[in-house]
């Protein structure tokens, strides 16, 4: 019996070895080890990765290979059933932790254009690719097709692991807009391989049956997903459990059940399991923030399980063969398919010309592409082998490239952002599950409304209070006048209701402002009978110190009207006196700029000696009025480096002024002496 046990084992790992190896191998502890071993090689690997700059996903994919047939390893792994199901399964997990991850708040903005890159960006990429195959290399037109659909969706493992893995920031809606796109359009590439496998492999397959599976597959997938991350969120929430351990445990089980539900129904489990994430993020549940923190860890244990297997899987001496064919894919998808895909989806969008051209680079492929190569392996379809190797290649072709490449690709195009020092520890109080909605802790991220303002600004209910502001390595007691910074961590006690409300005035893309005390100051706007002159087409200068007074007058000089914004009272009065339009309190926030009519300006003049303070204003600036040109006063060569990232029109060097307004008096001296 114990032999028979083996055997079963054996064929289930597929693991073909040689007879008198056989009862040695198929020991459980051995696979337990071989396993173990894998992994903890990875997760090491993965920090040498870090030091040499190459993706961790390439890293474990070469681990997988060195372990398989082909490599020293020597491990026979020829089951693509057994890979299909770890990767759905590994797929499942992965795309809950990202939607766990996914703010509702900061995805909305661009949810549409993120819906559409995910469903018709899908399909246009497959169908260029698909007829370039058929074209230029001859494919046949459906086996074509079938390789456009694999690889039409960028990974979302892929996109997450590398943006976090190389701290790469992106400024505005660029990151959500790609993390939003990676974890949603997988769905469409699924539906798109499935369909074409049933076409190629069955010979009475019908296309008319393709568009009421389509709708069923999407729309059942959306609706079991929301479903369920409603039904969670109760059972968190209502669910008393003894032991903090089997919150993760019940969240595990979440993502089988709706995952399952949804392929048992022929709906689309990926888009299921994505969406309850999301549902679960946007509100708060007993133990949130343990639950967060063990999907984080399982998600990088479902990539390094994926990518092993599917490196397993592969053979090495066979990629030779397919190499100049793949390449010439994998360039044609990277220079022109994803490109003309983004163009199109993000056209006459808010999303400038540099974005999109980094929104076209960063179509990473990775295991799903791999994953969704073994579906026709399992069909039977007699070129599946030349298929699964060419995607292949292309997959460890983009990561290597596209991952590697992408922190310097997104300087080069000025639309990355320095990352601010994130929080090494978090702010938490041990609690148990019944008062759990008695405090709540609001990460704010860079590009929210709440950043720059004061607490005493936020309309925060006053049964709340803030505890404590995590920043950094330490912790800031907050007062009136503290102001929010990128990444805070705010701690809030108060009851549920007032805690939701507290956590929209701080989440909101506009937050609700208190207006009386600001708007109670004559000197904190213009006054009604400023002249509309003042009010648009204006240009508004910040600071009215020696290098803002002497802008100030030049203006005057030549009748061009402008709006001084000065943080001290008696300057502002004195200009008022001399009816200049003047407002006072500080610029690097959002309604001293709009109470200086920046929403209709026509540019903006920093002079405050503050580059910190400058790259706020320009922000909240563009953000107001994103058509504004910016001119900003630099110190120094440093300053002058670190604004020229920014959105701004213009850079001018103090110094550097000095030295060429000396030097040109110099040469008119000199050339007059000499005339």
């Amino acid at each position: 019996m114990e032999a028979n046990a083996h055997k079963a084992i054996a064929k289930r790992m597929c693991l073909s070895l040689p007879k008198e190896e056989l009862a040695y191998m198929i020991e459980p502890s051995v696979i337990l080890l071989i396993t173990g071993g894998l992994v903890l090689v990875s997760v090491v690997a993965s920090r040498i990765s870090d030091l040499v700059g190459i993706p961790a996903l390439i890293v474990f994919l070469a681990i997988g290979m060195m372990a398989g047939a082909d490599g020293p390893g020597g491990i026979q792994f020829d089951s693509p059933e057994a890979a299909n199901l770890v990767g759905m399964l590994a797929l499942a997990y992965i795309l809950f932790s990202g939607g766990l991850d996914t703010n509702w708040g900061v995805i909305r903005p661009v949810l549409a254009r993120g819906v559409l890159l995910s469903t018709v960006g899908v399909v246009l990429t497959a169908g260029l690719v698909g007829l370039f195959c058929w074209a230029a290399l001859g494919f046949p037109l459906y086996m074509g097709l079938l390789l456009g659909a694999i690889i039409s969706s960028t990974d979302a493992a892929a996109v997450f692991s590398v943006l976090r893995q190389r701290g790469v920031s992106l400024k505005g809606y660029l990151k959500p807009l790609l993390e939003l796109e990676s974890g949603s359009n997988d769905p469409m590439a699924v539906f798109l391989t499935l369909g074409l496998t049933q076409l190629l492999t069955a010979p009475d397959f019908q296309w008319p049956f393709l568009l009421p599976a389509f709708l069923w597959n999407m729309l059942g997938g959306a609706v079991i997903g929301l479903t369920a991350g409603k039904l969670v969120m109760v059972l968190f929430n209502r669910l008393r459990l003894d032991y903090e351990g089997l919150y993760p445990v019940l969240s595990m089980s979440t993502v089988l059940v709706t995952f399952g539900l949804s392929e048992f129904l022929r709906c689309n489990g990926f888009l299921a399991v994505y969406l309850c994430g999301i549902m679960l993020n946007s509100t708060d549940f007993s133990y949130q923030r343990n639950v967060m923190k063990f999907h984080d860890g399982l998600a990088w244990l479902m990539q390094i399980t994926l990518f092993l297997v599917l490196g397993l899987l592969v053979l090495p001496s066979e990629l030779p063969g397919v190499a100049v064919t793949a390449l010439l894919i994998a360039l044609f998808l990277m220079l022109f398919a994803r490109p003309a895909a983004v163009l199109i989806c993000l056209w006459k969008s808010v999303f400038s010309w540099r974005e999109r051209v980094l929104t076209s680079w960063t179509g990473l492929r990775g295991a799903v592409p791999i994953v969704l190569a073994t579906f026709p392996l399992m069909a039977g379809y007699e070129g599946s082998d030349v298929v699964f190797n060419i995607i292949f290649f292309i997959v460890g072709t983009s990561v290597l490239i596209q991952g590697t490449m992408l922190m310097p690709v997104a300087r080069w195009l000025n639309v990355d952002e320095p990352l601010p020092a994130r929080p090494q520890f978090s702010l938490e109080i041990e609690r148990s599950g019944q008062t759990q909605g008695e405090t709540r802790e609001v990460q704010v991220l860079p590009n929210m409304a709440a950043v720059g303002r004061t607490i005493a600004d936020l309309d925060i209910p006053s049964g709340v209070l803030v505890l404590l502001i995590g920043r950094g390595d330490g912790y800031v007691v907050p007062r009136g006048h503290t102001r929010i910074e990128p990444y805070d961590t705010l701690l809030m006690l108060g009851d549920p209701e007032a805690l939701r409300g507290a956590g929209d005035a701080v989440l909101s893309p506009k937050p609700k402002i208190r207006q009386l005390e600001p708007l109670e100051d004559p000197l904190a706007m213009l006054p009604e009978s400023t002249d509309q002159r003042y009010l648009s087409h204006q240009i508004v200068v910040v600071g009215y110190g020696q290098v803002g007074r002497r802008v100030c007058d030049a203006l005057q000089r030549r009748n061009v009207p402008f709006v001084v914004a000065e943080q001290e009272r008696e300057i502002v009065e004195r200009l008022r006196e001399r009816e200049i339009p003047a407002v006072t309190g500080d610029a690097s926030t959002a309604m001293v700029l709009a109470q200086a009519h920046v929403a209709r300006a026509a540019m903006l003049i920093i002079t405050a000696p503050d580059a910190i303070k400058a790259r706020q204003m320009t922000e909240i600036a563009k953000g107001i009025n994103p058509g504004i040109e910016v001119v900003v006063g630099a110190h120094s060569e440093m300053e002058a480096n670190l604004l020229n990232r920014e959105e701004i029109e213009a850079v001018f060097v103090q110094e550097e002024e000095l030295a060429k307004s000396i030097a040109r008096f110099a040469f008119l001296r000199m050339k007059r002496k000499l005339e």
